[in-house]
């Protein structure tokens, strides 16, 4: 089987977290409900940015993804906690709405 063909090849990856991400955020743009998406697509940014410093060892001196399936748990991560920020902040954002009675 060739390399290039694999699974864990592009998983690890940081430019194809970066397409993933680019191309979740224009699925947002198309859908715009703010609720699987964005999550995701910013997830694979935080997937990428932490793929690239593993790379370069800049601020992670072990391997935090060494598996591939570490990658999709650490994107199921990162889109949870972008989630609930963003719950927190639309609800924020939402309680000095005009028409509250």
């Amino acid at each position: 089987m060739d390399v290039y063909m694999s699974l864990s090849y592009w998983l690890f990856l940081p430019e194809f977290w970066i397409i993933a991400g680019i191309l979740l955020i224009c699925l947002e743009l198309v859908d715009g409900s703010l609720i699987f998406f964005l999550p995701l697509g910013l997830g694979s940014f935080f997937n990428a940015l932490t793929l690239f410093f593993q790379e370069n060892e800049n601020i992670f001196d072990y391997q935090v993804i060494s598996v591939w399936h570490h990658s999709l748990v650490t994107l199921a991560i990162y889109s949870i906690i972008i989630s609930f920020c963003l719950k927190w902040f639309s609800k924020r954002k939402s309680e000095k709405d005009i028409n509250n009675y």
